[in-house]
């Protein structure tokens, strides 16, 4: 049972550990946009989000479970980028 649990524990840490990191990346590609200027920033902006479709497109293609994962993965990118 004590390796059940720090199995556990060690998922949830790397849970929350790759999280952070899509927060830093998050934070770093935003910092990028506000960089640059307006015009091309918007430009930027919807380059990313039809990269996103497009790898949308493609785990939907697939079959893979990840496709609801990265759909709301990339939604709550972009609620928090406006």
């Amino acid at each position: 049972m004590e390796n059940f649990e720090n199995n556990l524990d060690y998922l949830e840490e790397s849970v929350a550990a790759l999280r952070m990191q899509n927060r830093v990346l998050a934070a770093a590609l935003k910092g990028f946009l506000r960089a640059l200027p307006q015009d091309l920033a918007q430009d930027v902006a919807e380059s990313v989000q039809a990269a996103f479709e497009d790898e949308l497109a493609e785990l939907n293609y697939t079959n893979t479970n990840d496709a609801d994962l990265f759909q709301d993965a990339a939604d709550e990118f972009f609620r928090e980028r406006r």
